[in-house]
């Protein structure tokens, strides 16, 4: 049923034809009674009653009078009935509904946002962690190549001064030796000229003996410091390994983190337009289904 009136409504043509005809007839049968003598009043009243006539007529056909028609022109009224109402109220509430959704809708969108920027600052505050863990352990491997590296030369300078205080202890000792002995040639030039050139002898072939010890020990200090020093250097060789591969180790899991994240983002927008299709499939539904029950 329609509610509104249109134009067709207001095309008053085709009526006024059709009530012209019994306001003519009326205005034929008072000229008629007015050519016949009568009265005036007569022939007014007997017009004033066809013109009444006739708007009954028109009231039973519900043909509007020109004045209504003017009128309903100018204010157009909304005409509500029993079934109007049902869907107005109908339509009131689908819009209700479709109302609540986009804001449920909206509340998922921001919470779904919430989560995504809670997500990215955890993932920056466990980079900067593992940043600062990196930056850590590098410091602590500079250090204790540093202090390796000052044990090193220290103990290369204290071997160099033992040395240096031996090779004085031996010199003293051969300087009081030899003061030894020329007291002793002093004395006994004469009658001890051979064995002072044995003893003498002797005391070469022992310093030479001590000499030849002193040297083979300071080499095999050396080849044990160069073995020590080897080992030191393939620790830190073989430590510098290890951090390498953890730092690849950690690269690694970051791409990993940031691959799973990327999935997640995307699985994320993936159900998000699988909603939204659902939700526009509904409402479409929704509006073919309000759209039958209009028709």
């Amino acid at each position: 049923m329609s509610t509104y009136r249109t134009w067709e409504d207001f095309d008053d043509s085709a009526p006024a034809g059709e009530t012209a005809r019994p306001s003519l007839a009326g205005d034929a049968n008072a000229n008629a009674i007015a050519g016949l003598g009568a009265p005036a009043e007569l022939v007014d009243l007997l017009r004033r009653k066809e013109q009444l006539e006739q708007q009954l007529r028109q009231f039973a056909d519900g043909v509007q009078t020109p004045d209504d028609a003017r009128r309903a022109k100018c204010f157009p009224v909304k005409v509500h009935t029993k079934e109007t109402r049902i869907e107005e109220r109908r339509l009131r509430r689908r819009d209700e509904q479709l109302a609540l959704i986009a804001q449920r809708s909206l509340e998922q969108a921001h919470q779904a946002r919430v989560r995504a920027e809670a997500e990215r600052q955890a993932r920056a505050r466990q980079l900067e962690a593992s940043r600062l863990a990196r930056t850590e352990a590098e410091s602590r491997d500079q250090a204790q190549r540093e202090a390796l590296e000052d044990a090193t030369l220290k103990r290369r300078r204290d071997l160099e001064q033992e040395q240096a205080r031996d090779h004085a202890r031996q010199q003293a000792a051969r300087v009081l030796r030899a003061e030894l002995v020329a007291a002793g040639r002093r004395d006994e030039r004469a009658a001890e000229d051979a064995r002072l050139a044995a003893e003498r002898e002797a005391l070469l072939r022992r310093w030479e003996a001590e000499v030849a010890a002193a040297l083979a020990r300071w080499h095999r200090q050396q080849e044990q410091e160069r073995v020590a020093l080897e080992r030191s250097e393939q620790g830190r060789r073989d430590a510098l390994t290890r951090r390498a591969a953890g730092a690849r180790a950690a690269r690694i899991e970051e791409e990993r983190l940031e691959m799973a994240q990327r999935a997640a983002d995307r699985r994320l927008r993936m159900e998000r337009n699988a909603r939204t299709r659902e939700e526009q499939r509904a409402f479409d539904a929704r509006r073919d289904s309000a759209a039958s029950d209009g028709r």
